[in-house]
């Protein structure tokens, strides 16, 4: 009996300091991300936020914004093929800001759920500076469709973003396009060019939160961050 009371209270040491070492060596970890990213927004199509200037609605821009890895990892974990989805406010203040996380509950590791919060809260939407307790994170089911005119993402109940790609009238088989953009947010981590479309369905509720703005903004760009 005592033998085997031993090997338990072993094991159970062993198995925090295991979770703790994890945990360290994780949180020290070298990352980076880069993939496709889509968004819809509270403007009308155009968003008058790339050039700098007000939103077309309340001076107030709120966006819904798809990040799918094509090509990333932290420490020595992969992060291929992971999406996450952040929600917020562009144009709140500090004390008022807010943030939704919605991470693929279906395909991410708890070491990958982890890494992902860890990127996209402390460094990607840090700019936000949203208090702990105004962050919501979810792990949930997030379908993503993205093919060359067409931007898709879906978490049931919760957000669907459908974005359909503007055909230019001098070249229709190019999208519209924003080229050296002017927008300050992730600006160095966004391509140079934006392709510009509009939201079929952009309707999203969590909580207090809820819009429709189906019809407003939508673009399409790649991203590339990393961190130490």
């Amino acid at each position: 009996m005592v033998k085997k009371l031993r090997y338990v209270i072993f094991g159970a040491i062993f198995a925090i300091m295991s979770g703790f070492v994890s945990h360290t060596t994780l949180a020290g970890s070298a990352w980076s991300v880069e993939g496709e990213y889509f968004e819809g927004c509270t403007c009308n199509p155009g968003c008058p936020c790339l050039f700098g200037t007000e939103p077309t609605h309340n001076k107030t821009c709120k966006i819904a914004g798809v990040f799918h890895i094509h090509k990333g990892n932290y420490g020595q974990h992969s992060l291929d093929g992971q999406t996450v989805i952040g929600i917020t406010d562009f144009t709140a203040t500090p004390d008022r800001n807010w943030v939704v996380f919605y991470i693929n509950d279906k395909t991410a590791s708890a070491v990958q759920k982890n890494a992902l919060l860890d990127i996209f809260q402390n460094h990607v939407f840090s700019f936000a500076k949203v208090p702990q307790e105004r962050i919501t994170v979810r792990y949930l089911p997030i379908h993503v469709e993205s093919s060359e005119w067409h931007k898709k993402a879906e978490v049931p109940g919760r957000l669907l973003l459908d974005i359909e790609l503007i055909r230019g009238a001098g070249d229709v088989n190019k999208p519209t396009q924003i080229v050296n953009k002017n927008f300050s947010i992730w600006a160095k981590e966004f391509d140079l060019t934006l392709d510009m479309g509009k939201a079929v369905t952009h309707r999203f509720q969590e909580d207090k939160y809820e819009w429709n703005y189906d019809g407003r903004s939508g673009f399409a760009t790649k991203f590339q961050f990393a961190g130490d």
